[in-house]
């Protein structure tokens, strides 16, 4: 950036070198004469001359509604025609008064209230043709008078009609090429405007109009508008002050203000601004009243009106660079742009000002050069504002992009979380429902949603119970006998697990298991009868530490059962048939400490264990039965 606004102000220097063209400055040979009501005429001011009441000095008019005389002796060796450029623009009435050598005088009247055409010569500013015969000097009266407008500019300066020409052209190329600049930034933001519906660029579109119609017709004729525009229309020129005075202080203000956002970095200034732009611009506009309407207010008040703008409007820009310094101080770039934009038209504005006030020759270059310099760099401006916010609405975006994946992220870890948490828990239910059901039963509940009911046709049913429990639990202390309990079941589940034998349940102090079922096997009864063998073991090994003695009577039965699930809150499985009734009678007609079975039973397990026959017991409810006990292991 920094870069940028050397190349720019080396490229300004440059240009308003060029704008130097020669001349001759006549503003140090003129004798000036005030004429505080206006109404003397060159009768008057000749013989004022001979009376010396003028005065050489730089004619100053300053702010005044007087007129102003001053006269000059042009002299040439050789018969010739000369250009005398007033250097003013916009003086209401500027009089030429060429008087020769034998006294007669030529009068050539023009001013910005006459219509262009009426200006001697096709010029900007009001300049005479002088014809001056060889060695025979001429003087020249230069009458002027604003009435209710800027300062008169009056620097004299006496040209060749080519060099005038040639000076006129380059000025008419400065101004061309400054309208030519300001028309393609003005399309290019008008075309972005409509395609982006942007703000900034409608904003910045209206401050570029106001800058150049400013810059093209402020100030009554600051260019060629009056010429190119409405050269018949002199009221039109006469209040184009106005015009570009409103405008330049609502537009480029405002466009500046929301591109720096005043309102969040400086919002006293900002206050004082929109308080000095809203009255200032009542006053313009009673002003631009009184220019319509001549009859409304003197030339006194329209001055008085126009001075008083012109005070409540310096600060205008002033307070809008502090502002804009405030901004910076905050990182705010686009304050930094604002500041180098218009430090120069600013300083270019004062320095034609004081050119005017002082009677010096005013260059409209540096009007023009600076103005376009501001416009260039705010178009830089806006570009880099818009860069800077598309910048932070992709890192938005970005940093959306990046908490939306990190939430993604997130949400996937806790749903896997949550699904390693619920496959636990359907592990914890499922070796739950291993310990409730059989395995098979299980995996058909998942596989199905229900466990239908299954007869089986060869199954061993076995039953465990304890000779004298209910004289035990009479004397033993609760706990205590839950305790007991628990560890001798505890085991005989381990038992059932290693001989394959399907733990049915424990009513009271008797266990119930089964073999062949829930999946069938040849060996059901062999299983039976070796779980129930290595019970017996460990009751002998317990009770031969243990404080309580415990009797175990075993009972086993083969034969066909039903088995399946039943409950609706708590399942449970369980089994069905006269083959249970029988275990059970087997168990209970057995004795302590010896394996009771059935003849069915003994049959079937006779290869692998030796039984020892009872003859017929007669149990309840079924009649006398054969039964047999279980002796051991055959060797």
């Amino acid at each position: 950036m920094h870069r940028f606004i050397q190349r720019s102000l080396l490229f300004l220097a440059l240009l308003w070198s060029c704008a130097a063209v020669a001349r001759t400055d006549l503003s140090q040979q003129a004798w000036v004469f005030e004429d505080p009501d206006g109404k003397l005429q060159i009768a008057d001011m000749l013989a004022l001359k001979q009376a010396g009441k003028f005065v050489r000095q730089k004619p100053v008019p300053g702010y005044s509604v007087a007129a102003y005389w001053l006269y000059v002796v042009i002299d040439s060796p050789q018969s010739t025609t000369y250009w005398l450029d007033t250097a003013s623009r916009t003086a209401q009435e500027v009089d030429a008064y060429v008087v020769d050598a034998k006294g007669r005088v030529q009068h050539m009247e023009t001013g910005a209230r006459f219509p262009f055409a009426h200006r001697p010569l096709a010029t900007d500013s009001f300049v005479f043709p002088v014809a001056v015969a060889s060695h025979s000097p001429v003087t020249v009266f230069i009458r002027m008078r604003a009435t209710g407008y800027q300062p008169i500019a009056m620097h004299l300066s006496l040209w060749q009609p080519d060099e005038f020409r040639e000076h006129q052209l380059s000025m008419w190329l400065q101004w061309g090429g400054y309208l030519g600049m300001a028309c393609t930034l003005g399309m290019l933001n008008l075309m972005l405007w409509i395609y982006l519906r942007d703000a900034n660029h409608l904003r910045y579109l209206l401050a570029l109009f106001s800058v150049a119609f400013a810059a093209t017709s402020g100030g009554g004729g600051y260019g060629a508008a009056f010429r190119l525009g409405w050269p018949d229309y002199p009221v039109i020129e006469q209040m184009s002050w106005g015009f570009s005075i409103i405008l330049s202080l609502i537009f480029p203000p405002w466009f500046v203000a929301r591109l720096v956002n005043f309102g969040q970095h400086a919002p006293k200034i900002w206050l004082a601004m929109q308080w000095i732009i809203g009255f200032t611009t009542a006053l313009v506009c009673c002003y631009m009243f009184g220019t319509l309407v001549p009859s409304a207010l003197s030339a006194a008040w329209l001055h008085r009106l126009y001075l008083l703008s012109a005070v409540t409007f310096g600060p205008v820009f002033p307070l809008m660079l502090i502002a804009c310094v405030f901004a910076v101080r905050k990182r705010e770039r686009a304050a930094l742009f604002v500041i180098v934009a218009y430090i120069p038209l600013v300083l270019a504005a004062l320095y034609t000002d004081w050119a005017a006030m002082s009677g010096n020759l005013m260059s409209m270059a540096g009007v023009v050069w600076t103005s376009a310099f501001e416009i260039l760099v705010m178009t830089v401006a806006l570009a880099d504002k818009v860069y800077q916010e598309r910048s932070q609405k992709m890192a938005a975006q970005e940093a959306l992009v990046g908490a939306l994946r990190q939430s993604e992220a997130e949400l996937e870890q806790k749903v896997l979380q949550r699904t390693l948490e619920l496959k636990q828990e359907q592990n914890r239910a499922k070796e739950l429902l291993y310990n409730i059901l059989p395995v098979e039963l299980v995996n058909e509940l998942e596989t199905t949603g229900r466990a239908a009911p299954t007869r089986h046709e060869s199954a061993t049913v076995l039953f465990t119970d304890f000779s004298g429990f209910t004289a035990a639990a009479a004397t033993m202390p609760a706990d205590r006998m839950i305790a007991e309990l628990n560890d001798i079941f505890a085991a005989f589940d381990d038992i059932a697990d290693e001989c394959g034998v399907e733990k049915i349940k424990t009513i009271g102090d008797a266990y119930m298991a089964a073999a062949g079922l829930p999946k069938p096997c040849a060996d059901h009864a062999q299983r039976c009868v070796r779980a129930s063998l290595r019970m017996l073991h460990y009751i002998e090994q317990r009770n031969q530490t243990s404080v309580f003695k415990w009797h175990l009577r075993v009972g086993i039965h083969s034969g066909p059962v039903v088995a399946g699930v039943v409950g609706k809150r708590k399942f449970a499985f369980d089994i069905w048939g006269d083959t249970v009734n029988i275990a059970s009678r087997m168990e209970s007609s057995g004795e302590a400490g010896r394996i009771n079975v059935s003849a069915y039973t003994s049959d079937l397990a006779r290869e692998h264990y030796t039984c020892e026959y009872r003859g017929k017991v007669s149990a309840k409810g079924k009649g006398d039965i054969d039964m047999y006990f279980v002796v051991g292991e055959r060797a």
